[in-house]
């Protein structure tokens, strides 16, 4: 299992452990835009005992017995990964590892999830646990200067590094275009924010004047000085502003000017002097001084005194860096809208679907767990949580929706009704919803009126009493044919009709461990049907009977059937009867 290229090759390494343990290392930190290559090593559970120690939902002691690596999300844009196995049978092998390699692209601190699905008696339970990624901002570095951050999404505020600083020394200047409109001058500028997507290009500008000056070249231009029957032996010296001799040149004989002496003298603060001389060779004891001139280290042009001219080259070196870089602001997509939510109530066993606005590149999740199938636009619901779906651009940027709750409500169960002399009643009312509507209905149309936990029949037909629980708007219902007992009007005895025709029924000893004694008293000789029904109206048994004027006792076996409440029902033309019976554990 891998994303995109993946990373083969990690090695796990793993400190001394217990061997029935959670464990997971710790991912180094990671640089926007720098090379990242990095294992991860793992040991998972052999029972759920570790797990229930951060989880107390999950019982403790409970073997594991397959353990399966579904995915990686929220990994960093940029990197891939690879694990060295997808499935684990603990019982055997609990170690693995994954690698990530690849070159991050956004700095930030990502919670990768990691999705799994645990077998614990052959069910399969998929969660999901997290560990920290931490990709640091970029720096973006040139001779001159450095980016810190140079690059997210929808704002980047970055920060500059000079790489060529002066240290409090003299001679340093600098000019900063940072592509934003703004400018400055500062040796160490200011943060700067960049709010609308795009590349933006930095210029950096230094002057670094501290070297010294030099003088490399004396020209003498011109002189008056001549020999007899020659051009002059010229020497050029030059002194200090405290007449210290300096330099002091070779002779060059029959010199024609213009004539170059090079040099090379570190010139300070204050005057310098160059004296020219012809050299006689003491024919009658003294040099001719052919005149001088006097300089500083900013002279420039040609310098004229009476006998001669001269000229002086003098280099001072001044570097000047310029370094450009670029801040880049990704779009920052818009948030994916979540549609095709409910109109009405969700109850258990519907279904629907979730939509968003993008096509590709999503992860869905529920309850900050990544859903494995939650890559579509579509996402099938039929659970209760919190749901939102994450866009990721092809830039790496995220976006993240509102957050959507559906809860699936209880549809309202064991409701059953009982018929006794025309009088419809729920059987076990305490099942019913704390807040509960009730609704009578014969033949589908619904009764006017019809509103509580009876109604007294006036008519054969199909009735169905269907209870609402008012807090979810969840329904459930229950239906039966009924015949009408025109003995019971207004489910009463009619005056005059002293002949019962259905049996008093009595159950002893009630509750009981499944081993009851029904007892029947007629008043006169009865044919009918004996049925044995659960609380959801499923008939278990039935049995045809011919009742004795007096009292009939039948005995019930209700042992090998589940602790509940049953009902013991009388069923004949002439109408029915019902007593309850609870069976204990």
């Amino acid at each position: 299992l891998y994303a995109q290229t993946g990373c083969p090759g990690c090695v796990i390494s793993l400190p001394a452990l217990p061997e029935d343990t959670i464990f997971l290392s710790i991912a180094p930190d990671g640089q926007a835009g720098q090379p990242y290559s990095a294992d991860v090593s793992f040991r998972m559970p052999q029972t759920t005992t570790p797990v229930a120690a951060s989880d107390s939902t999950v019982p403790p002691g409970l073997t594991i017995q397959q353990i399966t690596i579904n995915s990686l999300t929220n990994v960093p844009p940029g990197l891939n990964w690879e694990v060295n196995q997808t499935e684990f049978n603990p019982a055997e092998q609990t170690d693995g590892c994954v690698r990530f390699c690849g070159t991050p692209l956004l700095a930030g601190y990502y919670e990768v999830s990691v999705v799994v699905t645990a077998t614990v008696f052959f069910v399969p339970q998929t969660t999901s646990f997290t560990f920290p990624i931490h990709i640091l901002p970029a720096v973006s570095q040139t001779d001159g200067f450095s980016i810190v951050n140079n690059a997210a999404c929808g704002a980047v505020t970055a920060s500059f590094v000079n790489n060529i600083p002066s240290n409090g020394l003299p001679g340093f200047s600098y000019f900063w275009n940072f592509g934003n409109g703004e400018e400055t001058t500062a040796e160490n500028p200011e943060d700067q924010t960049y709010l609308s997507p795009g590349v933006y290009v930095v210029d950096y500008q230094a002057i670094v004047d501290t070297s010294d000056f030099f003088l490399t070249n004396v020209r003498i231009e011109s002189t008056t000085c001549t020999d007899l029957f020659s051009g002059p032996d010229l020497k050029v010296r030059v002194f200090d502003q405290d007449n210290n001799e300096l330099y002091i040149s070779s002779i060059v004989s029959n010199a024609v000017p213009p004539l170059d002496f090079n040099l090379n003298l570190t010139l300070g603060d204050g005057n310098y002097r160059i004296q020219l001389t012809d050299d006689d060779g003491g024919i009658d004891g003294a040099d001719d001084d052919c005149g001088s001139v006097n300089f500083n280290r900013f002279t420039t042009g040609i310098l004229n005194s009476s006998g001669m001219s001269a000229s002086v080259s003098i280099l001072h070196p001044i570097d000047t860096i310029r370094s450009s870089d670029t801040v880049i602001v990704y779009p920052q997509p818009f948030p994916p809208l979540i549609f095709g939510l409910p109109f009405g109530p969700l109850c258990d066993g519907d279904s629907l679907t979730l939509n968003t606005t993008y096509f590709d590149n999503l992860q869905w999740y529920r309850d900050s767990v990544p859903l494995l199938e939650g890559t579509l636009p579509q996402l099938p619901v039929e659970e209760s949580g919190n749901y939102w779906v994450v866009y990721s651009s092809p830039d790496g940027c995220q976006a993240h929706s509102e957050i959507v709750n559906l809860s699936f409500g209880e549809i309202p169960s064991g409701i059953v009704f009982t018929n006794q002399n025309n009088m419809l009643s729920i059987f076990d009312p305490g099942s019913l919803p704390q807040q509960a509507g009730i609704q009578w209905f014969l033949n589908g149309e619904p009764i006017a009126g019809a509103n509580g936990e009876m109604y007294c029949i006036g008519d054969s037909g199909n009735y169905t009493v269907e209870v609402t629980n008012l807090a979810t708007g969840c329904t459930g219902s229950y239906s039966q044919n009924i015949n009408y007992n025109p003995g019971f009007p207004n489910c009463v005895t009619a005056a005059g009709d002293l002949t019962k025709l259905t049996p008093d029924m009595l159950v002893a000893p009630n509750p009981s461990n499944g081993h009851f004694d029904l007892l029947l008293g007629a008043t006169s000789v009865l044919e009918g049907t004996l049925s044995v029904v659960d609380p959801f109206g499923r008939l278990l048994s039935n049995q045809k009977m011919r009742l004795s004027p007096g009292q009939n006792r039948q005995t019930m076996d209700l042992s090998q059937l589940p602790a509940g409440l049953y009902l013991l029902q009388w069923q004949s033309p002439d109408g029915q009867n019902v007593v309850k019976a609870l069976k204990l554990d």
